[in-house]
């Protein structure tokens, strides 16, 4: 059964795996011929954590470094939010959420499907500004929600660019600053101007994927995969 997102209750505590992730094909056929040779092994751009590219390789996860190699795969270097890669002695580049089936990203109903780990939560590494982080989705927090040590560290002058306020937490009430990000994006998906809620707390986990982002997109929770889709 199918739950509308209005209707999602989900119960999720931080944790620091990294997401397990399955791009669906867009709705209509404006999924772009292949470009690759059959023989190539089913590649997917999960993540770009500086240096290193974190890819699915014939369904298994890995992180490369560059020049290092899996099942004839090898990241060659890291390229203006692309992953530079060698497969089967040829050079293809592929940006996040793209794979070598030819999705393209921010693809009109593109959609990414998260699956659940033993712990009942959603996790997944996406992008804010155009850097990578981790992100826990919480249909509890009204916004995208950080510490100020990941506001520094995406170079968000909180205090000088967001409105003071405070925000209710375990501990009680602590100084929050309300921002508005250019972009937030997991796998193809992109929404613009984002309001996000920066707290002076330590960091003890991934960035909260709140509803100022999930109220935006269509959300549907299955047993154990919640599939998110581009409106």
């Amino acid at each position: 059964m199918r739950i509308k997102h209005k209707n999602l209750m989900l119960t999720l505590l931080p944790m620091l795996l990294l997401p397990v992730l399955v791009f669906a094909a867009p709705r209509q056929s404006s999924r772009q011929p292949s470009r690759y040779a059959v023989n190539d092994p089913p590649v997917m751009v999960i993540g770009l954590l500086g240096a290193r590219a974190v890819l699915r390789i014939n369904g298994e996860q890995h992180i490369l470094a560059q020049g290092e190699a899996v099942d004839g795969v090898t990241l060659l270097a890291i390229v203006a939010q692309q992953a530079v890669l060698k497969i089967n002695g040829r050079e293809v580049r592929l940006g996040m959420g793209m794979d070598t089936g030819g999705i393209a990203p921010r693809e009109a109903g593109a959609s990414v499907e998260l699956v659940i780990s033993a712990n009942g939560q959603f996790v997944s590494n996406g992008q804010i500004n155009g850097r990578v982080v981790e992100f826990l989705v919480d249909t509890g927090a009204n916004t995208v929600s950080m510490t100020a040590e990941d506001a520094r560290g995406l170079g968000i002058d909180y205090k000088v660019l967001g409105r003071q306020g405070a925000s209710v937490t375990a501990g009680g009430v602590v100084p929050a600053w309300s921002v508005q990000l250019a972009s937030v994006q997991i796998g193809p998906i992109v929404v613009k101007n984002v309001q996000a809620t920066v707290r002076e707390v330590p960091r003890t986990g991934p960035i909260l994927l709140g509803m100022t982002f999930l109220g935006r997109v269509n959300l549907a929770h299955e047993q154990n995969r919640l599939k998110i889709t581009a409106p």
